[in-house]
């Protein structure tokens, strides 16, 4: 038999890759007029209900698809959330919602946090048991899911395309944290990403969700596993980031920098898709599950704030040097001339002058993390990021105790500390 392994960038390649998507997907200004004719091709009856949260549903987000759907034909119900995140508690009510009556179509309309619990509240409608007993690190299988069709209207988390939902639960240890279900049955049916949803969404929800977004593609190609396929879709992410989140933030009535943040959220939802690149298992989401609930930190600017270490963290690793060399480009930086770690470095000074441009903290001081806690977070942070990430699969320089504590110490001093 032939031998089919073969080295690439220093590494062996004996996997056979699956690209699976979300698989209807209608993008464009206006699309929302789509959603009564898509989930009539989709919903097993006319029973539909609405996942949201109260703000959208009183400042009119929702009517567009509400009316395109009624004259679709179908009966609609409205679970409104006054809970922002994807916490347990709230998490399992709406599971308890979409259980009430026999609904042919789960709707989810608003940002990753709502998404997140129309998808948990499809699955588990349909999969026996709590759904505490299907979290991340547990293996067993999810088994089903009703119809469901996802309406973003922010650009971050990309989950319209995403086969993953995030919960917040409680930890012994560590205080609150994030889990997860994910797998084929956590894909939606369909999606409809329509940007005029995002025009006027407030200045500071757009920096963190855009680099929520910057932050799943980018480590998407800092990943170990990623290919030439998964990098040309996320380097363009990258660069569709770059060149419009300043605007999105400043002008935020700008439909074609909301138009392109979309795209670019819709396409790091795809890509983490992807269990060979796993973007998420690179150290930024994986370090971000440490501060983001406890010291209630927006998942995206938690994100955005550790992105750049990230980089700093990862330059002794002469792959994530060339990765970040990538980037950089991708980001509109002039490369040419400089050597690849030089290169790599304008990653780190192009990101750190993205979030200040965007009006974001560039230092964990600025979400008042206390120094004292540093080393419980990367302990915890070490332990956890192997269990539910595998991480050492994925992030370039391996992990230990005390390159984890002097990558939190760096972030908490901020740029400076990194002379960047």
């Amino acid at each position: 038999m032939i031998e089919l392994s073969r080295v690439f960038e220093g590494h062996w390649l004996t996997r056979i890759d699956e690209y699976r998507h979300t698989p209807r997907v209608t993008f464009g200004i206006g699309a929302v007029s789509k959603v009564g004719q898509l989930a009539k091709e989709i919903a097993k009856n006319t029973n539909c209900i609405i996942i949201t949260d109260k703000t959208l549903r009183e400042i009119g987000l929702i009517e567009g698809a509400k009316k395109s759907l009624e004259s679709a034909g179908f009966a609609i119900d409205v679970y409104e959330s006054e809970v922002k995140e994807p916490v347990l508690e709230e998490t399992k009510k709406v599971i308890n919602a979409v259980k009430r009556k026999d609904y042919g179509l789960v709707v989810g309309i608003g940002g990753g946090a709502v998404m997140d619990k129309a998808k948990m509240g499809a699955v588990m409608s349909e999969t026996p048991g709590e759904l505490e007993e299907y979290v991340c690190p547990s293996t067993k299988p999810l088994m089903g899911s009703k119809p469901k069709l996802l309406i973003p209207t922010t650009s971050g988390t990309g989950s319209e395309c995403s086969n993953t939902a995030v919960v917040i639960v409680l930890h012994k240890d560590i205080g609150s944290i994030k889990t997860w279900i994910t797998g084929d049955a956590v894909l939606a049916d369909a999606a409809v990403i329509d940007p005029s949803l995002t025009v006027g969404l407030p200045p500071r929800v757009t920096a963190g969700t855009g680099m929520d977004a910057m932050s799943h593609t980018a480590e998407a190609v800092l990943s170990l596993q990623a290919n030439p396929f998964s990098d040309a879709l996320s380097l363009k992410a990258v660069e569709l980031v770059s060149q419009n989140l300043r605007t999105a933030y400043h002008q935020g009535n700008n439909v074609e920098a909301r138009w392109n943040m979309s795209l670019a959220a819709s396409i790091g939802g795809i890509v983490i898709s992807y269990p060979w690149v796993a973007g998420p298992a690179v150290l930024c989401h994986a370090a971000s599950e440490g501060i983001s609930a406890r010291y209630d930190i927006p998942h995206g600017e938690a994100c955005g704030v550790l992105l750049p270490f990230v980089y700093w963290y990862n330059l002794p690793d002469a792959y994530a040097t060339k990765k970040l060399a990538k980037i950089a480009e991708a980001m509109g930086e002039d490369v040419a001339g400089l050597s690849t770690r030089e290169a790599a470095q304008e990653a780190i000074t192009a990101t750190f002058d993205l979030l200040e441009d965007v009006g974001l903290p560039v230092s964990l001081k600025d979400y008042n993390v206390p120094e004292k806690d540093i080393p419980a977070i990367s302990e915890y942070i070490l332990g956890r990021a192997e269990e539910m990430y595998s991480m050492s699969q994925y992030n370039p320089r391996k992990a230990t105790l005390e390159n984890m504590k002097e990558f939190f110490n760096k972030a908490l001093e901020g740029r400076e500390s990194i002379g960047l």
